[in-house]
């Protein structure tokens, strides 16, 4: 994944940073109701909540980081 470019999917109308992390764990969290195996790029804005959702759901976290503002996290099914 070595020199991607990521970016937001689709620009928001608001520029608060707050929403945008809000959205992305919204998104993470409905994922994470199944049990299988979830992957998703992650702001590394959002480092802290992913380790306390992993912690929540009983999930092993994997994180690899990409570049200064993005994380690849990937989550085992639950224990």
């Amino acid at each position: 994944m070595e020199g991607q470019h990521f970016a937001l999917a689709l620009a928001f109308d608001t520029d608060s940073s707050d929403f945008v992390r809000g959205v992305e764990i919204g998104r993470l969290w409905e994922q994470l109701k199944t049990d299988d195996v979830v992957a998703q790029g992650v702001r590394t804005d959002n480092a802290e909540m992913i380790l306390r959702i992993a912690e929540a759901t009983g999930r092993r976290l994997h994180c690899e980081e990409l570049n200064d503002e993005w994380l690849h996290a990937t989550f085992d099914p639950p224990a």
